[in-house]
């Protein structure tokens, strides 16, 4: 039998990890329209935590930082105050200002 790469328990892990990021978006989400401000860093809370244990979806929040420097500003301050997890996804997914100076 061939062994892989990845234990049950990474696994586990992977998927624990996005289903409580999905949670915390869908979440904060709802809180957006609720007058405490609690939606917004629950929504880039639960994006980083996609993130982490999805590399897959790392170019996605690389567009949305590129797109949005509001959301760009709020990853950075969760990545300055978040687990070192975190703050590798934030420099993974930080935006190419070179391609914004091409366009």
């Amino acid at each position: 039998m061939t062994r892989h790469s990845f234990s049950l328990r990474v696994i586990a892990a992977r998927i624990a990890t996005s289903l409580i990021g999905f949670v915390l978006f869908l979440y904060g989400m709802i809180a957006a329209f609720s007058p405490l401000p609690a939606g917004a860093p629950l929504v880039i809370i639960g994006v980083l935590m996609i993130a982490a244990a999805n590399p897959a979806a790392r170019p996605l929040i690389r567009r949305m930082r590129r797109r949005w420097r509001w959301f760009d500003r709020f990853v950075r301050l969760a990545g300055k105050r978040g687990p070192p997890v975190i703050r590798t996804v934030v420099v993974e997914t930080a935006p190419d200002d070179s391609q914004d100076a091409a366009r």
